[in-house]
């Protein structure tokens, strides 16, 4: 009996091995806004640097960020916001924010993302989804530990699926957060900073890394189309990636 157990348990992990690792092609329609950000887009301040690696945000230490105002997005109650991303710093425990969209009606209202710890994380409209039921008094969540750590000076492919009620978090189309039954998350995308937090006339929290290819849904993405997507501009991404990898080594490139 042990033998066919084990037996069963081999074919599971094979298959669930087998169904992650399933990912199509398929077309990715109806695409409400896209900025490739190798040249300058948007409204940007400071020090931001383009090339073919993106949006390059503070090179030089400096308080740089892009800002996407009066976006032409339906009041749909699904949006999805995806982008090639990559920090870097050697201090884990300062927070780098990727973005923050604003909702201008209600100044309460905000969704904000960024590194902290090597680690995605955000806040929507006062609910932290790093923490216990979304309260930062009840500490820390599983959730947020058990996300694995990101690489400095690595490109990832972020793509986040935004509802009212539910939050998911991809990393390279593997879902790598979850977050249901979030309370009072309506907001409207009217603007987004890329790079920084704005906060009343104070700027927070740089960057220190790339964007590259920003796209916006007014509606959520399956997994296939996630992978679809990043796919589209993989081949400029792999390069510097390659180059990454390499550095590790001291290979000479």
């Amino acid at each position: 009996m042990r033998n066919v157990f084990n037996f069963f348990l081999i074919i599971l992990v094979f298959s669930s091995c087998g169904e992650k690792k399933m990912r199509k092609v398929v077309d990715v329609s109806n695409r409400a806004l896209e900025y490739e950000l190798i040249n300058p887009s948007g409204n940007f301040e400071g020090d931001v640097q383009f090339s073919e690696k993106g949006a390059e945000f503070n090179v030089n230490d400096g308080s740089g960020y892009i800002l996407l105002d009066s976006l032409n997005l339906n009041q749909s109650a699904s949006k999805n916001i995806s982008m090639w991303l990559k920090f870097e710093g050697e201090d884990a425990r300062i927070p780098q924010m990727i973005f923050s969209i604003k909702d201008t009606t209600d100044s309460r209202k905000r969704f904000n993302m960024w590194i902290a710890g090597r680690r995605i994380t955000a806040v929507l409209n006062g609910n932290h989804l790093w923490a216990n039921e979304y309260d930062y008094s009840k500490g820390r969540s599983k959730t947020y530990y058990d996300s694995f750590i990101l690489e400095p000076g690595k490109f990832y492919f972020l793509s986040v699926n935004y509802t009212p009620q539910k939050v998911q978090i991809y990393i390279n189309a593997e879902l790598y957060q979850q977050f249901d039954n979030i309370n009072d998350g309506n907001i409207s995308f009217h603007q987004i900073y890329l790079g920084t937090e704005r906060y009343e006339n104070e700027f927070r929290n740089p960057l220190i890394g790339n964007i590259r290819n920003l796209t916006l849904f007014n509606r959520t993405l399956n997994v296939n189309e996630i992978y679809s997507l990043s796919v589209e501009s993989h081949e400029a991404i792999s390069e510097f990636n390659k180059a990454f990898e390499l550095k590790k080594f001291n290979f000479k490139q």
